[in-house]
């Protein structure tokens, strides 16, 4: 169906991949671990792609009309390693965790045709060029409130409640290093602890069809 462009880099490759409610295929890659490919049209590295489910590229994707060939399954740029991403049940709406650099790990707001910054921002930002995260947090310290490469991320939406009812329409994220879980509450922007000390080197979160 897809075949990237050849790879040399051992990490900022492949991420995750989801179908969307439009039915498309959503396929998160790294930059390679060459900043500048994040903001070029040119190549489909450091980006959110968009695939239908034959392999051929939607024509409504956001740069259909700028980029050629293969690049029109762009749908988001500007990212550094989405490593995973989630849609949420019933909204559709997407969140997308981008591992950062030297200093913020990012919840960005899946939007068509967004640019989240990278290499030029890492983390909050008000360059009107770019989208802000939704939330961030940074590496100063070692313990539940900082991190250095954020992980998992799912939607709690089940069928079947388990948790309290506030915990309805959080996201829950990990980290890979610091081996937490964080319940980030959509409705006032803030992120708490849900779990420390969990599995190392978490890469996943998923909500069990009985909650």
């Amino acid at each position: 169906i897809l075949e990237l462009e050849a790879l040399s880099a051992t990490n900022h490759n492949g991420g995750a991949l989801a179908f969307g409610p439009d039915g498309a295929l959503y396929v998160a890659v790294g930059d390679n671990a060459v900043s500048s490919n994040a903001q070029t049209l040119a190549n489909r590295l450091g980006k959110i792609l968009r695939v239908n489910a034959d392999g051929t590229i939607p024509s409504d994707n956001p740069f259909y009309a700028q980029a050629s060939g293969v690049n029109r399954a762009i749908w988001a740029l500007g990212l550094r390693n989405p490593f995973t991403f989630a849609f949420q049940r019933d909204t559709g709406r997407m969140f997308i965790n981008d591992v950062g650099q030297g200093t913020w790990e990012e919840i960005n707001d899946g939007i068509a045709g967004a640019n989240y910054g990278w290499p030029d921002t890492e983390g909050p930002t008000a360059d009107p060029d770019f989208r802000s995260p939704l939330f961030a947090y940074n590496h100063s310290g070692v313990n539940e409130q900082s991190g250095c490469a954020i992980s998992g991320g799912a939607f709690y939406n089940p069928n079947v409640v388990q948790f309290p009812a506030e915990y309805v329409g959080d996201y829950f994220f990990g980290d890979f290093c610091n081996r937490w879980i964080r319940r980030y509450d959509l409705g006032d922007d803030g992120a708490t602890v849900f779990a420390t000390n969990t599995a190392a080197a978490l890469v996943d979160i998923k909500i069990a069809p009985d909650g």
